[in-house]
């Protein structure tokens, strides 16, 4: 269900038109109806006052997903399988402290060899 769904499912099951809805959320009713059909999304300012309005959380509102009690069985017999990212992933960013390890052994490598050739010049 897209989130566009999920606000016209809402809005209806709570009885409310478009214009009431836009009214509760403060913006006008083609915006509603942009909404509804896809063409549009709320701005973010506007978030929290429609989910309050329709009765769902943001992220439900974000990801156009009721929660089963609130779904009404429209969702039920799908099974909703989510993979957890792997441990590349989430650490991928530890790879780049591999070319600053190299650089800081190369840098203390060579002011090594400057401070043996500095002795060796005295």
């Amino acid at each position: 269900m897209t989130s566009g769904e999920l606000i016209q499912v809402r809005r209806s099951r709570l009885g409310l038109s478009q214009e009431q809805l836009a009214e509760l959320v403060g913006v006008s009713r083609q915006a509603v109806s942009k909404w509804e059909v896809g063409d549009a999304l709320p701005d973010t300012d506007r978030l929290l006052p429609l989910a309050r309005a329709l009765g769902v959380t943001v992220d439900q509102l974000l990801s156009g997903q009721m929660t089963g009690a609130e779904s009404g069985g429209e969702q039920q017999g799908q099974a909703t399988c989510r993979k957890e990212p792997g441990w590349f992933a989430l650490h991928w960013y530890w790879l780049g402290l591999l070319p600053v390890a190299w650089g800081c052994y190369m840098l203390l490598n060579l002011l090594a060899n400057l401070v043996s050739v500095c002795m060796f010049i005295r």
